[in-house]
Parts: structure tokens; C-alpha cells; sequence
């Protein structure tokens, strides 16, 4: 079961804004999992008329963007694409994945920052 901090996180990461309390209070007691919920997110008109006919790349980068302010590094841009290509991860849940990343890689400190910086 996802907290209603990890709900925020997935909602900035999707929509760059935070979401409404109310919103993030039904998901948390519906007991979604971060993974369900940024599915949900991904599948979302605003997020879908807004990116959705943008490549995987763009969409990753976007996707940093909205999470930590910055394009994503050409390495880690590689990674993650080639990553959602080989089937290892869904694009629908990337953000997921790149806030786990960044909550657990010791080289991600700038990120993790920005990430706690948006109230997230």
C-alpha cells in the first residue's frame, strides 16, 4: 500500500503539480500501490493529450522535468529508454522507477533534493 507522500511524488512526476488532498486521501485508501498508481496517472487524458504523442525519450525526459527540474543526463536518458524498449520496464510506470532511483542511488543527491523540494 502506497503512503500519500509517494501518491504526491507520482502526481508531480506526471502532471508537474501536486494533486489535490482529497484526491491522494481516496487513492491511499483504495490501498493502490505506487505501481498501480502510475499506470493510472500515465493513462490519464491530461497526461495523454499534453505528452503522450511524444517519443519514449521525450516522454522519460519530460518526466525528469517534472521531478527534478532538469533534463535528463544522456547516459541515464539511454538507460531508462532502452529499459522501457527491452520490456524490463513499462513506460506507464517509469516515474516510479526513476523516484525509487533516486531515493536509493548514492549519486543522485541533486535529484533527491529537488524531488524533497517540491513537497513531494
Amino acid at each position: 500500500m502506497a503512503t500519500a507522500s509517494q501518491l504526491q511524488q507520482l502526481y508531480v512526476a506526471y502532471f508537474g503539480r501536486a494533486a489535490d488532498p482529497a484526491g491522494i486521501d481516496y487513492w491511499v485508501a483504495q490501498g493502490t500501490t505506487t505501481k498501480a498508481f502510475a499506470a493510472h496517472m500515465y493513462a490519464q487524458n491530461e497526461f495523454k493529450s499534453v505528452y503522450g504523442s511524444l517519443s519514449t525519450e521525450n516522454q522519460v525526459n519530460q518526466i525528469y522535468q517534472n521531478l527534478f527540474d532538469r533534463d535528463a543526463d544522456a547516459a541515464g536518458l539511454l538507460y531508462w529508454t532502452n529499459q522501457i524498449k527491452s520490456g524490463a520496464l513499462e513506460l506507464a510506470s517509469i516515474a516510479n522507477d526513476l523516484i525509487w532511483a533516486a531515493k536509493n542511488n548514492s549519486g543522485s543527491a541533486d535529484d533527491l533534493t529537488a524531488l524533497n523540494n517540491k513537497g513531494a
